[in-house]
């Protein structure tokens, strides 16, 4: 299971994905930080400890000049100690001008002797590194006194200087590798305590912004199973106090309308007979509660859409799971029942939508669209239902401003309901889609080479409910919401829909929409 699986499973909470998400975020930074930190103390550690060996050769070589001109290993000797004193100088060696060794000492009695240097060399270096040691070079120069250093010129002086020899310090590496290594561990657990103090600051954080959002719900679904009208406690953040207070309205709204619905279906029955005058009220009292009906059908979109969804999310995944038990029948059956779905859940979006707009509560949400983007989405949608019906679809996008503002989600419905229109009732046909704009409008034809419309049938094409063929042995399906839902988004967005058709020929559909 990857990551994003993990922090964003369906079956865990929002609290659990948000604090994991924080977790893995924060521990991967500290991580990271550690690591560079680490890293850069290495480096800055790793040059200290060089300079102080070359500190360490360089003192050594000085020390050892008498030892060079006489010849003698004793007189080194006491500089050889004093030098293998130090915890990581592991060997020394001092050799004459000509190669040959004076004095060889090493903490380790199997050491073995470091190779001559083959070049010789005139300044303080680190001649050689391995993985667990350095050699460092430096050479052994000897100065003839001078009385008066003031009046000697500098070309004099070096010319005084003689070269005796040099010294070979072999230093380890295990000090070094030890203080990384514990820098290393170190910046680790401080990381892993910083990210696990910081989940639990932030699961806290998480616990007072989830539980008024849990109390909210509980008592939602407390209203949704026992019927009654319950409030919810108004507490926690602003916006969830607000979803409350909202909550509460509604819950308080819906009482009341409850109580006037009975209390009219109570009196119509007993008064109906005596005053026809109580007609006037009973239709009002219809249109009010039909009015009601939309705005609650508005109102309640996702707790419809939810289930349904959730039904065809899981048959899809039983489905997923019989195909690879190798069950395709018993797949195939499931196929059927989640078509069903998504026709009953396209039903459902259509009912909404319409009691949204006849509520008055369906808004445009305007913003730049990418048209190249809009349409490419639209054609791949469209695509497998031209396919099935063996229908050639041409695009024609001839639009010059490739952004453009337009409320997208209304825009793409008009053209998945005209093209699906056209694929639907076109057979082994053409459907072109055109689109164009000019200054202020955008142009949209779909023309298909289908069916086509009677001229008497033209009339009825924007009723809600109504197909052109509504007999029971109609050839094509549908709730005949497609085309009125079409024309009431237009209407809204100040734009125009026109339809030319001749029975047998074809149907060409015309919208004009304002872009700006």
């Amino acid at each position: 299971m990857t990551v994003a699986k993990l922090i964003f499973n369906s079956k865990t909470s929002f609290k659990q994905q948000l604090l994991l998400l924080f977790f893995a975020s924060f521990g991967c930074l500290a991580v990271v930080t550690s690591g560079v930190t680490a890293w850069q103390t290495s480096i800055e550690l790793k040059k200290s400890t060089v300079k102080t060996g070359l500190q360490i050769s360089d003192n050594l070589a000085d020390r050892v000049v008498l030892a060079l001109l006489t010849a003698s290993e004793d007189n080194a000797r006491e500089a050889i100690d004093n030098a293998l004193g130090f915890e990581s100088v592991d060997s020394i060696s001092v050799y004459k001008d000509d190669g040959s060794i004076l004095v060889h000492d090493s903490k380790m009695n199997d050491s073995a002797m470091p190779a001559v240097v083959s070049t010789k060399l005139t300044e303080l270096q680190l001649y050689q590194e391995t993985a667990l040691t350095w050699l460092f070079f430096a050479p052994v120069i000897y100065v003839e006194d001078i009385d008066d250093m003031e009046l000697v010129e500098p070309e004099e002086i070096s010319q005084q200087q003689q070269v005796l020899g040099y010294v070979l310090v072999e230093y380890n590496k295990q000090a070094l590798h030890a203080i990384q290594r514990s820098i290393i561990v170190n910046n680790f657990l401080i990381a892993t305590v910083f990210a696990l103090l910081l989940s639990l600051l932030i699961s806290w954080i998480l616990n007072r912004l989830t539980t008024p959002l849990l109390r909210l719900s509980q008592t939602m679904a407390q209203a949704r199973d026992s019927g009654h009208y319950t409030n919810a406690d108004v507490f926690g953040p602003v916006e969830v106090r607000q979803m409350a207070s909202i909550y509460n309205q509604m819950m308080t709204t819906l009482g009341k309308q409850n109580l006037a619905l009975e209390k009219s279906r109570d009196n119509l029955e007993s008064e109906v007979a005596f005053r026809t005058q109580e007609l006037v009220v009973a239709r009002d009292a219809a249109l009010t509660a039909s009015r009601l009906k939309s705005e609650f059908l508005a109102n309640i979109s996702h707790e419809l859409r939810t289930p349904l969804q959730a039904i065809i999310g899981y048959t899809d995944l039983v489905r997923e799971d019989l195909e690879l038990e190798c069950m395709t029948e018993q797949a195939n059956d499931l196929n059927k029942s989640i078509r069903s779905a998504h026709v009953l859940l396209a039903l459902i979006n259509n009912i909404l939508d319409l009691a949204k707009i006849e509520a008055g509560k369906m808004d445009l949400n305007l913003k730049s669209v990418d048209i190249k983007h809009l349409v490419d989405e639209t054609i791949e949608t469209i695509q497998p239902m031209a396919i099935a019906n063996e229908n050639k679809l041409i695009v024609q996008n001839n639009v010059e401003q490739l952004i453009i503002s337009l409320d997208r989600q209304k825009v793409m419905q008009i053209l998945l309901n005209l093209l699906s229109n056209a694929c639907k009732f076109t057979a082994k046909g053409q459907v072109t889609f055109t689109l164009f704009n000019c200054d202020k409008f955008l142009h949209i034809c779909i023309a298909d080479t289908g069916v086509g419309i009677a001229q008497d049938k033209l009339k009825f094409i924007f009723d809600k409910f109504t197909q052109i063929d509504g007999s029971q042995t109609r050839k094509f399906e549908g709730t005949g919401l497609g085309m009125a839902i079409t024309q009431k988004f237009c209407q809204l967005m100040d734009g125009e829909i026109r339809i030319s058709s001749e029975l047998d020929i074809g149907t060409t559909v015309n919208v004009t929409l304002p872009i700006n």
